[in-house]
């Protein structure tokens, strides 16, 4: 148990610790994302969650006016399906590609994801555990607010037999601060 707790003490110094002479990126972000529906499954699906992205506190400028950040997204919502609606949630890292003076960004990420259901009306995820992978892009309208477009992809990994997986096109607001 000892050891745990010192390793858990390590990762998180990490985390929070700044390489000397490192520049200030850590920023948050707060947003809104929204999907058309899906129909690709047995049901249609919708999800509209909340999120929030805490850039960690490296990144790397790879010339041009572009860097690389790594973040950490959470994300709490709903994904409705066959007339029910159950609880969405997710935490895991993404790699953004910030340029154009910070007002485009390109992002790529997987993260762990928690269903409260595994049935939707007829659709069947298989597991509550899923993972979300995601691609998106999106641009700064006006000073830090983004609007933006993502894709993404969740499935079970084929830890269950059921696995249908869901593709959705998401639509997205945020504030950057």
């Amino acid at each position: 148990m000892r050891s745990k707790t010192v390793w858990l003490m390590l990762v998180l110094g990490l985390v929070v610790s700044r390489p000397a002479g490192a520049e200030q990126t850590d920023r948050l972000t707060f947003g809104l994302r929204a999907s058309v529906a899906s129909h690709d499954k047995k049901e249609n699906f919708n999800q509209y969650e909340a999120f929030a992205n805490l850039e960690l506190p490296w990144s790397w400028q790879l010339g041009g006016g572009w860097n690389l950040v790594p973040k950490l997204e959470l994300t709490a919502g709903v994904l409705k399906g066959g007339g029910e609606s159950g609880f969405v949630t997710s935490l895991g890292p993404s790699l953004t590609l910030r340029g154009l003076e910070d007002r485009l960004a390109l992002d790529v990420g997987v993260s762990p994801t928690f269903l409260s259901r595994r049935r939707f009306g007829e659709q069947s995820f298989g597991e509550y555990i899923q993972f979300t992978s995601h691609a998106s892009i999106n641009f700064e309208v006006v000073r830090n607010l983004h609007v933006g477009y993502r894709f993404q992809h969740m499935s079970n990994a084929s830890i269950s037999d059921i696995n249908p997986g869901l593709d959705l096109h998401m639509f997205e607001l945020s504030y950057r601060f």
